[in-house]
């Protein structure tokens, strides 16, 4: 079962089941050179992390990815649920979009009260490919980005039964475009859990469940 998102280098997260793949993103410098020790990762600057960043970091960003092997650009995006100047967010945002069109790798979007700025960034690309980790933009949004070919990312919130929207967002999202993840949750091995919400909310066999997610992260990832 391969997790889409899991920050495995943090601190407070416990390892990985031997037989589980998981994509490990970036947030900033102070995790580069950290993730490089699984076999997959992504490099990237976090909405969050813009300020302690600069330009020298975008180009340092770009040296790393000509010399390794990263499966994607990210986690980057917009965070306007944050008081982070935003347009500094859209800059760095901006920056890394243009590494993942260069390079032709996927982008990892982090987006929290920013989903229509970032689709209508999106839109502005139709070659850009990648998925929105962690989604929770609306249903009408959610149809426009797959509509697009991007992936949507779910995580253990799904599991919480007063989350309706995401809930109801996730019964309605045809599987082909779904990922699962745990994100800065401690124990990824709870990912079965997501697989598990999905099976019950599409009323689907858990297998199917994990099958077709698995295709999806090694179709987009283009994992060996």
């Amino acid at each position: 079962m391969i997790n889409s998102h899991a920050h495995l280098d943090f601190d407070s997260m416990n390892t990985i089941a031997q037989n589980a793949i998981a994509i490990v993103p970036s947030i900033g410098n102070q995790n580069w050179t950290d993730v490089q020790m699984y076999p997959y990762f992504s490099f990237g600057i976090h909405p969050w992390m813009v300020e302690s960043h600069s330009q020298h970091d975008l180009d340092h960003l770009e040296y790393l990815i000509k010399c390794n092997n990263p499966v994607a650009i990210g986690e980057c995006g917009l965070d306007f649920h944050k008081d982070i100047d935003r347009d500094r967010q859209v800059y760095f945002f901006d920056a890394q979009v243009q590494l993942a069109l260069t390079y032709d790798l996927p982008i990892i979007i982090h987006a929290v009260k920013a989903t229509e700025e970032i689709i209508l960034t999106l839109k502005k690309y139709p070659k850009l490919k990648g998925e929105i980790h962690g989604f929770s933009g609306s249903e009408s949004q959610a149809q426009q980005l797959t509509s697009m070919g991007f992936y949507l990312g779910f995580g253990l919130q799904i599991t919480n039964q007063k989350s309706t929207k995401i809930r109801q967002i996730v019964k309605n999202c045809p599987l082909e475009f779904i990922l699962i993840e745990t994100d800065d949750h401690p124990n990824p091995n709870d990912l079965q859990l997501v697989a598990e919400e999905i099976s019950l909310l599409k009323q689907i066999p858990i297998d199917t469940v994990i099958a077709q997610c698995d295709n999806n992260a090694i179709s987009l990832f283009t994992l060996s």
